[in-house]
């Protein structure tokens, strides 16, 4: 199901209206060096927290708000969020540099975070029909070099130790993220359902590496040089927390597996050594061998994970539609197609289906 370009054009979530004059005495009050607002435009995308570019006397930089409306529990934690930028200044993990975070919802009505404006690109399909095709390999090496990085971090070194909550990450995850999925969709869905169900039976037990998460590792969710090569910041840390590493690892895969004529295109169908692109397998035993990991690792069950989660997230959507706190027509898209993310993770868990 393709989403119509007018839709592609329109953000999904709603935004608070900026108050310019209040908002730019607030930064110039709260912002270590910024002065002169003159303009705040909004970015298209930002299907969680909406995104501005400011442009002011001192420069230029990104705006990420929280949208305005009701707000599912836990989400759009944008002060989370500020908290690893600020932590990971310096650090091996490229990052926009964190100007200030406002809780004070007297400003824009919402929280909100103001960091630097970066040049550079990135790339919204996995695909990346935009980079030729001898050049695609080194991008995606780029970006699971990147995630290795993230995994290496010392916590305690970036204070960051108490970032997460102890425990089984995945029982955690899958039952907060179900209770999402139910109360935004008490209906329910017949694959969701049953993807939850299959989850649950094979949840992992024991113990497990910690490690600093991304929680939402993508590719469009990188900034590269102008050549294309190296990262130069890793964005949206909204869903970052510690965990299982291999939560992210599943999440940059299983995108790949959605169809290649979806909203969210993927490579499902795609030859990709006749693309240039690297397989899911290769991607893995470059992480693994980064990481010191078993190279026969079984990722079904990371993968398809990820399936379910950005399910729940795009119940989210759907429900933010209804409640009339996102612009409902690309909401929707996103929202009633919410099974097929479900029916992908159930298709990762077949049995030949291990590191395809």
């Amino acid at each position: 199901m393709n989403l119509p370009a007018h839709a592609l054009a329109r953000p999904v979530v709603s935004a608070p209206p900026l108050d310019l004059a209040r908002l730019g005495a607030w930064l110039e009050a709260h912002a270590e060096g910024f002065r002169g607002l003159r303009k705040a435009e909004r970015f298209v995308g930002g299907n969680s927290n909406p995104i501005w570019r400011v442009e002011a006397d001192s420069g230029r930089y990104i705006l990420r708000t929280q949208p305005a409306g009701e707000l599912l529990k836990s989400a759009h934690a944008l002060d989370r969020e500020a908290r690893v930028l600020k932590a990971l200044q310096g650090s091996a993990v490229p990052v926009p540099r964190l100007r200030v975070l406002c809780n004070d919802l007297d400003v824009v009505g919402v929280q909100f975070y103001l960091m630097d404006f970066m040049e550079g690109t990135v790339h919204r399909s996995v695909a990346l029909p935009d980079v030729p095709r001898d050049k695609r390999g080194a991008i995606y090496a780029a970006a699971i070099d990147s995630l290795v990085a993230i995994h290496r971090t010392d916590l305690d070194a970036l204070g960051l130790r108490d970032f997460g909550r102890p425990g089984n990450y995945f029982e955690r995850q899958l039952h907060r993220w179900s209770q999402q999925y139910r109360t935004a969709m008490p209906e329910g869905s017949v694959p969701m359902d049953a993807l939850i169900a299959r989850l649950d039976a094979l949840l992992p037990h024991g113990e497990h590496p910690v490690t600093l998460l991304h929680g939402d590792s993508r590719i469009d969710n990188l900034m590269f040089d102008a050549r294309g090569e190296r990262v130069i910041a890793v964005l949206d840390w909204e869903l970052s927390t510690l965990g299982h590493p291999l939560a992210d690892l599943g999440q940059f895969l299983a995108v790949q597996e959605l169809p290649a004529d979806y909203l969210l295109p993927g490579l499902r169908g795609v030859d990709r050594a006749a693309e240039g692109l690297p397989t899911a397998a290769q991607l893995a035993q470059r992480y693994f061998g980064a990481m010191g990991m078993d190279p026969a690792t079984d990722l079904r069950f990371f993968r398809a994970f990820a399936m379910f989660r950005q399910a729940a997230m795009s119940a989210g959507l759907r429900r933010r539609a209804a409640l009339g706190t996102a612009v409902a027509e690309s909401a929707l898209y996103f929202g009633n197609t919410m099974d097929v993310f479900a029916q992908t993770g159930l298709d990762i868990l077949e049995p030949q289906r291990q590191n395809a």
